[in-house]
């Protein structure tokens, strides 16, 4: 019995005829969903390209929109090289998720309500805590620097950059 020269390699990729590898799909949903992404932002970065940007102080209608779009493009390239990795894990059997849903769900509403009366830095925090258990490994020093950078990084763009108004924390 001959074995494949090719088995040997890690990840299970099988060598060209020529010997180079050939880059197997690890997740196909992480692709998919990546190239969707980034379909989307750059069709939201083409269709806003028509707007003025404005400045950073004075910004127009098509910044917003643009900056989005970069970030959505960005986002979905980097969930889509994901999905190009074999992994040794095996890949999700795709049941539905409740708690994750939930405590995200939980999290944006407490937000919405927490914002007016509390203030922008309490709100953050709570969506950052709130959030924080839909995952499965949650790191308290992690919440932590993530809630120090989140409202740091609020405060530094909504009230020293753009120079709007608004409370922080409870007054």
């Amino acid at each position: 019995m001959s074995r494949d020269a090719g088995s040997d390699l890690k990840g299970g990729a099988q060598p060209e005829a020529s010997g180079t590898l050939r880059a197997r799909i690890g997740n196909p949903r992480d692709v998919l969903a990546g190239l969707l992404f980034f379909a989307i932002g750059i069709a939201t970065v083409i269709g806003a390209s028509d707007y003025p940007l404005g400045t950073i102080r004075n910004i127009g209608p098509g910044y917003y929109p643009i900056l989005l779009g970069i970030a959505l493009t960005l986002l979905g390239g980097a969930i889509a090289f994901k999905g190009l990795k074999v992994s040794a894990e095996p890949a999700d059997e795709g049941g539905f998720a409740l708690r994750p849903l939930i405590m995200v769900v939980v999290a944006v509403v407490a937000f919405g309500l927490l914002v007016r009366p509390f203030g922008l830095g309490a709100a953050i925090v709570a969506l950052i805590v709130i959030s924080s258990f839909a995952g499965r490994d949650f790191s308290i020093v992690r919440v932590v620097l993530l809630c120090i950078g989140m409202v740091a990084l609020s405060w530094f763009v909504f009230v020293y950059l753009l120079g709007l108004s608004m409370s922080m924390w409870l007054r």
